[in-house]
């Protein structure tokens, strides 16, 4: 159907010959005709035939003029050619030529509704649509801008369409990426809007692959910028598009037209700020990049088809505006701890300075003081935790990321921070750093300070750098703070990531920095001789004193020349001179002794755990170790002084011995001062350190140690022991201040030996056994008399037996060497002599004297004895007189007991004759001589008397 139909036939032939000699590309001829025929072949109804029937690829200069003379309305004869004149043809009736007429069907001039109602001009809806089609038949871009380029100023329309769809098709497709294969076609390219439509156009950045630092900076500039440019356009059919949708529709003014248009074009720039926010959260490089050589809205390539259009200045300063927030929104999410990161950040902030005309922030190493100027604590109490959530960050009203003077300084400060940290070995992103600042909590921040102080060490050893560093946290804390060491604000005040942490608390963690880095000239001199202490005296005692202890405690091994041991000994003896008469001191330098003399022995917990420094501190009673290393190191008991001595450094180290132990009397009887107590734990440390040895000697079958220990160490005569020997009056619990001792003396009097070769050193060991057992009846508690005296009558018994053994064995060998003659009446010992004649007479025929009882007895005592016998008779009576309490405990014993026992065990069986004659025999004569000479030469010292000449 065709809408200018005319009803004449004449005007019909001249519409067809106008359409076929469009058809055939003859552009001359069929301007010729519309030259002619203008009554009949009007502007409309000639661009529809154009559009129609004139093929795509007919080149556009050659109908460029005939638009131009069809836009001023003033057609003009082409210059003559060779071709002759057309003339329209008259073959056809009047009917037919009416009929194939409305047979044409030209294609109107605006394709859909949406177009019409943003463009009224016909040129440019005829060039819009033809460019459309030429698209669609060739795809060849360059000849749609050729097409376009002479009618741009004609409509602000038509230009506005070309920038953002040609040009940018042109760059994108040809210019830019040309050899990617997914080229987009005119009518897709015409569909894309929103967000989605600036992440493709972007994407090509990235597909490409090339090392050009600034190659999405040129495609904002050169494609995205251009495409922007048609936003209003496609706002425009948009909210069109909706109006038709709606069933009932408003005038729109020109107010509301312009307040679209403007809604658009920052909603378009709103995505790409966007966008420039998640590259950042990708890759902050690149965003960085883009921020520092872009300068947003205004800096966009429009190839010179427009001066930047008809926008005003406000609207360009808010567009500049929102785009500079976008730029401290990537400051925000960027996730990097580098140098790099925050050097690019710092560009950024210095970009937003210039775009806006704000105060530029500092370098990192120049002062901050001027900078700080411009924040205050009003700015830091508008901001909320919501602020820095990732969504709000764009939003006009957030004080964070609105670029002014104040949240320009604010990330700056934090920048600088996040510099210092990361120079100290701890870096943090700048979102953390700025929460910290802001929002964090005293306890967060003094968390963050020890871990940023921890990291130091690592990274810095000699004490120079400490000084420098010890500033710098200081600056951390109060970012107005002066080298010179003042603080020009109040606690209320201050602003840094550790404001809310005190003077003094900074300065003791860095002290504990110093002391665990082993810079002690640099803690020694700030904290100790200066003229000014930044912290107490006392606060610096215990701050020593506890890293001392937190190396103690975490060494594995107990040398002091070793790990942390040797380290908690250098930092007390570092401080040793500044405070001489600490307490604590003292006691860790006790402490460290008591380990380094525990090193030496091999000590495992429960279950196989190896020992440590720390379980000595952890110790609910301490001297327990000591006992594990009698048990588990044979022979070790036998150093006996350098077990009292680890048990006493450990009481000098306050760790005194538990109550629930049972065996330490600490604490029931308080003495009047403090170095009474002192001296009354490291007693009663001494005396059951002494009870362990007795204990691990008498499991290693060692029973004369243990009697030594306990006849030296524990009775109430040895040295250091209480002179009182009078029984203690016991106490309501049924104990004694002699708890040790007779628990000692009962263990070793009850201890069960191995059977002993000789019968003398076994009754010699049963005579010690009753002596013990004497002593635990003396010193023991009366609830525990009766178990003691049981143990007491059966060792008893086992010595009477073993005497009698003794004595009818030695009768048996006695009767058996008198009784062994031969016929003869000689010996039958070898080395014998016979006697004669006369002396065997005298022998057989002298009757046998009898003695008296009391003469037997005599002879009894002064029977022959050993080099062995006499010894320890001497000893024995030595013992009687050194020992009171050996006298106590035999005059327990009966009468006939204790003379049996009194008595040597060879005297006990052995008689003057052999109860049959009165011979005395030459062996004993023999003794009885030596025993004499023996006697009158240590009689002196023991009080023996001589024995009676034979």
């Amino acid at each position: 159907m065709a809408n200018g139909n005319r009803s004449s036939s004449g005007d019909a032939r001249i519409i067809l010959e106008a359409v076929r000699l469009a058809a055939s590309a003859n552009v001359g001829s069929f301007h010729q005709l519309v030259a002619r025929e203008t009554e009949v072949l009007q502007l409309e109804l000639v661009l529809r035939i154009l559009l129609t029937y004139l093929p795509e690829s007919t080149a556009p200069h050659l109908y460029i003029d005939l638009l131009h003379q069809l836009a001023e309305s003033a057609v003009h004869q082409p210059p003559q050619s060779s071709s002759p004149s057309v003339q329209p043809g008259n073959k056809l009736s009047d009917q037919e030529a009416q009929h194939q007429v409305r047979q044409l069907h030209l294609l109107p001039l605006a394709e859909d509704q949406d177009l019409r109602a943003g463009c009224n001009d016909q040129i440019s809806l005829f060039l819009i649509h033809r460019a459309r089609k030429i698209d669609v038949e060739t795809g060849s871009i360059p000849e749609v801008q050729q097409l376009l380029e002479p009618f741009l100023d004609r409509d602000p329309y038509l230009r506005a369409w070309m920038i953002s769809n040609i040009l940018t098709l042109r760059r994108l497709n040809y210019d830019f990426y040309p050899h990617i294969d997914d080229a987009y076609s005119l009518e897709a390219f015409e569909k894309l809007e929103g967000r989605p439509a600036v992440d493709s156009l972007l994407s090509r950045s990235a597909r490409a692959g090339t090392d050009e630092p600034n190659q999405s900076v040129r495609d904002l500039r050169g494609i995205v910028g251009p495409w922007v440019y048609g936003e209003k356009s496609r706002k425009r059919r948009k909210t069109h598009h909706d109006r038709r949708r709606s069933s009932i529709t408003t005038p729109r003014t020109h107010e509301q037209s312009a307040e679209s248009d403007e809604k658009g074009r920052h909603s378009a720039w709103s995505d790409v700020n966007e966008w420039i926010v998640e590259l950042a959260l990708r890759e902050f490089a690149a965003a960085a990049d883009v921020v520092e050589h872009w300068d947003g809205p205004n800096d966009v390539d429009y190839d010179g088809f427009s001066d930047d259009e008809e926008l005003d200045h406000d609207i360009h300063g808010l567009l500049v505006q929102r785009y500079a927030q976008a730029g401290l929104a990537a400051i925000y999410v960027a996730s990097g701890t580098s140098a790099s990161t925050f050097e690019r950040a710092h560009g950024i902030l210095k970009k937003v300075a210039r775009l806006l005309g704000l105060q530029e922030p500092p370098e990192f190493e120049k002062p901050q003081n001027v900078y700080t100027s411009t924040l205050s604590k009003d700015y830091l109490d508008k901001l909320s935790e919501i602020h820095l959530l990732h969504n709000a960050l764009l939003r006009p009203e957030n004080p964070l990321t609105f670029p002014e003077n104040p949240s320009l300084a604010f990330a700056s400060l934090v920048l600088r921070s996040c510099s210092l940290l990361q120079k100290l070995g701890y870096p943090r992103a700048y979102r953390a750093t700025a929460k910290l600042a802001a929002f964090g909590r005293r306890e967060e921040q003094l968390e963050e300070l020890h871990k940023t102080l921890q990291k130091v060490p690592v990274r810095t050893r000699d004490n120079g750098s400490w000084a420098e560093v010890r500033q710098q946290t200081l600056w951390l804390r109060d970012w107005r703070y002066e080298s010179s060491g003042q603080d020009l604000s109040d606690e209320e005040t201050l602003l840094g990531i550790f404001c809310r942490i005190g003077r003094v608390d900074v300065e003791v963690e860095l002290l504990k920095a110093l002391l665990r880095a082993s810079c002690y000239t640099v803690a020694v001199h700030v904290y100790c001789t200066q003229d000014q202490h930044p912290i107490p005296e006392d606060m610096v005692e215990k701050t020593v004193f506890n890293v001392a202890m937190s190396f103690y405690d975490g060494a594995s091994n107990g040398n002091r020349t070793r790990g942390g041991i040797r380290k908690a000994s250098e930092i007390l003896a570092a401080f040793h001179s500044h405070f001489p008469e600490s307490k604590s001191f003292s006691e860790a330098n006790a402490l460290i002794a008591a380990t380094h003399s525990m090193s030496f022995y091999s000590l495992a917990l429960q279950h196989g755990i190896p020992f440590q420094p720390v379980n000595i501190r952890a110790s609910k009673d301490p001297l327990s170790l000591v006992g594990r290393i009698l048990e588990q190191n044979p022979r070790s008991y036998t150093k006996l002084d350098d077990m009292i001595e680890i048990g006493q450094s450990l009481v000098r180290a306050g760790l005194e011995p538990s109550e629930s132990t049972g065996v330490s009397s600490i604490g029931k009887a308080q003495p009047l001062d403090r170095s009474q107590h002192r001296d009354h734990n490291l007693l009663e440390s001494s005396r059951r350190i002494t009870s362990m040895a007795i204990e691990a000697s008498l499991s290693e079958g060692d029973f004369d140690t243990a009697y030594s220990y306990i006849v030296n160490r524990l009775s109430p005569t040895a040295p250091g022991s209480s002179k009182d020997h009078s029984p203690p009056q016991q106490s309501q619990e049924g104990t004694t201040d002699n708890d040790i001792s007779w628990r000692s003396a009962y263990l070793a009097g009850r201890a069960t030996l191995s059977r002993s070769s000789s019968a003398q050193s076994s009754a010699r060991r049963l005579e010690q056994r009753l002596e013990l057992l004497s002593l635990a009846l003396l010193l023991a508690p009366a609830s525990q008399l009766a178990e003691i005296l049981q143990v007491w009558r059966a060792v008893e018994g086992d010595l009477t037996s073993l005497l009698a053994r003794e004595a009818a064995e030695e009768d048996r060998w006695n009767s058996k060497g008198d009784g062994s003659k031969s016929s003869t009446g000689s010996s039958n010992l070898p080395g014998g002599f016979a006697p004669s004649t006369v002396d065997t007479d005298q022998i057989t025929n002298r009757k046998p004297r009898r003695q008296s009882r009391a003469t037997a007895a005599a002879a009894n005592e002064e029977a022959p004895m050993g080099l062995f016998d006499v010894a320890r008779g001497a000893a024995q009576a030595f013992s009687k007189n050194a020992f009171p309490l050996r006298g106590a405990a035999s005059a327990t014993t009966s009468p006939a007991e204790g003379g049996s026992r009194d008595r040597p065990l060879s005297m006990s069986s052995d008689s003057g004759s052999d109860g049959k004659g009165e011979r005395v025999r030459k062996r004993d004569m023999v003794a009885n001589a030596v025993t004499g000479g023996l006697a009158s030469g240590i009689g002196w010292m023991i009080g023996a008397p001589a024995p009676p000449k034979s």
